[in-house]
């Protein structure tokens, strides 16, 4: 058989960046090595016989050379598809909005919130929705996975509760293992909520967001009545992860949105978390603040190359506080961009609404739209089999996305089709940093 070199690869060899050594890391893979400058040319020239039988074995592994005639995108493609297809067999997902309020009022938020929980009619058809495809499913699936989204979730305490017993009850019920994630600004996070939320719910993962330090997080995610939020959302934090009941089966995730405005506090921040005993608790990364559909005019971002730079400084922050999980770093192998793509994937909103997409829901530009499957309250049969952006996989090859011709694919499988869709590029931060990524990978490895 004949081959070639595979083009889902980068490659460092620059002199002044490494000595007398280089990188290859396969995109397909995930899986990057190093070797000399010398071996690296037998490499790239193909020269089977000229490469170390140990650096060959890793190569190979890497998939750094592919069949000649392999159209390597299809193979790709269809490597996702069937990990989806999979993965589907097994496992249940859905997001659920049991409120459509929050009391903060972020300015970058493209959400409208009103003062809407999940009335009981529609908790009972969400739940019945959830068990009708388990039962038309039921010879495969072994996990059922929620996560509790918002406006805030935790302004619709009644629904969650309810509807997590209930869901909890049925995977006792029938052996599947649950389990359950939140995304929560931490407002109402008390211990003494927290408690019942791991105990009587399942939630063991919180994703929460603080915006940097006080004085730029309380400009940005303050009260709708404009009153400030860090303290007490600081203060809850702080209660939760110094317990044992979070030491043993919690962990919080920390996002920082991160725009021109408060992109120089962040390290701060960092060293803040770190000197009030929280930041070895818990993981923390950054995340642009971006478009949700109309809120272009709220926005004051940073380039993609710009925030691409500053990710590694937060990097290198943490690394410093012993806090950098070198998992992190270099991106892996990633067949699923997002839930999209998944048919056992749905979202349900407080007002019944079913979409395939977390930022469609209490969003005002999605109204109406191809984004919404149908409502629980007035569709008799919902289907989201072929909802918007379900087929991403198919549509890569020829629609308007520089998916179908980039390196990086096979790590991001193109990530937010929502974004491409409406013309805004939607390539990973890595790809602006994969070079500062594997140095830093390689930093790292050397100290072990």
């Amino acid at each position: 058989m004949k081959f070639k070199l595979s083009k889902y690869m980068h490659v460092i060899d620059d002199p002044e960046i490494l000595d007398s050594t280089a990188i290859i890391y396969s995109t397909r893979t995930g899986i990057s090595i190093e070797m000399s400058k010398r071996v690296l040319d037998h490499v790239m020239s193909m020269n089977f016989d000229q490469i170390p039988d140990d650096i060959m074995a890793k190569i190979i592994q890497m998939e750094v050379f592919v069949p000649e005639n392999q159209e390597e995108l299809h193979e790709i493609l269809e490597s996702n598809k069937l990990g989806v297809t999979d993965s589907d067999k097994y496992l249940l997902t859905y997001v659920i909005q049991p409120s459509g309020n929050c009391q903060l009022g972020c300015h970058y938020c493209g959400q409208s919130h009103t003062n809407k929980v999940m009335s009981q009619e529609i908790l009972d058809l969400s739940y019945q929705r959830i068990i009708e495809k388990y039962t038309a499913m039921r010879d495969t699936i072994r996990e059922m996975h929620i996560t509790w989204y918002g406006g805030e979730p935790l302004t619709g305490l009644s629904a969650l509760a309810q509807l997590s017993y209930r869901l909890i009850e049925f995977a006792k019920e029938k052996g599947i293992k649950y389990s359950s994630d939140i995304i929560t600004n931490g407002l109402n996070l008390k211990y003494s909520l927290f408690e019942k939320l791991v105990n009587d719910n399942q939630i063991t993962q919180y994703q929460i967001t603080v915006d940097g330090m006080k004085e730029f997080h309380d400009k940005r995610r303050m009260l709708k009545n404009g009153a400030e939020s860090f303290d007490v959302i600081m203060n809850n934090i702080e209660s939760v992860v110094h317990s044992a009941l979070y030491k043993e089966k919690a962990h919080i995730n920390f996002r920082c949105n991160v725009d021109a405005e408060n992109k120089e506090t962040v390290l701060d921040f960092i060293d803040y978390l770190q000197e009030r005993g929280i930041l070895q608790h818990i993981s923390f990364y950054v995340a642009p603040i971006h478009d949700w559909g109309d809120n272009k005019a709220t926005i004051k971002g940073v380039s993609k190359q710009e925030f691409a730079d500053f990710e590694i400084e937060v990097y290198m922050r943490l690394l410093e506080h012993n806090r950098l999980k070198s998992t992190t770093v270099v991106p892996e192998r990633v067949k699923k961009p997002c839930m999209v793509v998944s048919q056992t994937s749905e979202v349900f909103d407080a007002f019944g609404n079913i979409s395939t997409c977390w930022e469609v829901p209490y969003t005002p530009y999605y109204d109406d739209t191809k984004y919404y499957s149908g409502n629980l309250l007035k569709d008799a049969k919902i289907s989201t089999d072929n909802a918007h952006m379900r087929n991403w996989f198919n549509e890569i090859p020829t629609n308007d996305s520089w998916c179908k011709s980039c390196k990086f694919l096979p790590l991001c499988g193109g990530a937010c089709p929502k974004d491409w869709y409406e013309g805004t590029p939607a390539c990973p931060s890595f790809k602006f940093n994969i070079e500062d990524r594997l140095l830093l990978q390689r930093y790292i490895n050397n100290q072990s």
